[in-house]
């Protein structure tokens, strides 16, 4: 139901748009730092290309939305160390197709925004130290939270950094793990990826309304 609902709110916005002319369109490309809360592992230690396109509605305003369609690559990844003892090594890589909606306030040539993702799971294979295992129970559907920040370079292009947590578990657990950090266990029923995220995207020429 949430799903249909955001789709149809997404719809909404992009028809109020083209109806006013008021849109710029965009395309970008970066790159995410991934970790995975619940792995057992710590760290921005895997790393996967993002890339999509964008329209953003009334952008000649200080506060306005924005609609992305996005290929991104998340997981996470611990190397192992024979010569150190640690032969633990782990591989995960989870491909989505996902539909952003944020808000934007721009001041000045800095803009701070916030929203959700809805992400459907494409594609996803697993590594162990025996080598590819065959993933299971993963969630097909993905629901998170955007916050961020970014540089309007000039007219085009701007550069954005931002977090991307999942809201719910990617893959839940049939027995939660216990964190001693109280903030770490309001989430421990499972799998919940964590990406910080760079892009870079370039506004193509704008349409301006009669």
């Amino acid at each position: 139901m949430r799903c249909w609902f955001f789709i149809l709110c997404c719809c909404v916005i992009i028809t109020n748009a083209v109806a006013q002319r008021t849109f710029r369109a965009g395309v970008q490309a970066g790159i995410n730092g991934c970790q995975i809360h619940g792995d057992s592992y710590s760290g921005f230690n895997a790393a996967g290309p993002v890339a999509g396109v964008s329209i953003a509605v009334n952008p000649d305003k200080k506060l306005y939305w924005l609609l992305e369609f996005q290929y991104s690559m998340k997981g996470s990844r611990k190397i192992a160390y024979p010569e150190k003892g640690d032969y633990d090594a782990f591989q995960l890589r989870l491909n989505y197709v996902e539909l952003p909606l944020l808000v934007r306030y721009q001041h000045k040539d800095i803009y701070f925004q916030a929203g959700w993702s809805f992400g459907v799971l494409a594609k996803v294979r697993e590594w162990d130290d025996f080598g590819e295992v065959p993933p299971r129970d993963f969630q097909r559907l993905e629901h998170a939270s955007i916050v961020g920040i970014g540089y309007q370079i000039n007219e085009f292009l701007a550069v954005d950094m931002r977090m991307v947590n999942s809201m719910l578990p990617i893959k839940k657990f049939a027995v939660p793990l216990y964190y001693q950090n109280r903030l770490q266990n309001l989430f421990n029923r499972g799998m919940y990826n964590n990406i910080l995220g760079l892009t870079v995207t370039y506004r193509l020429p704008g349409r301006s309304g009669e």
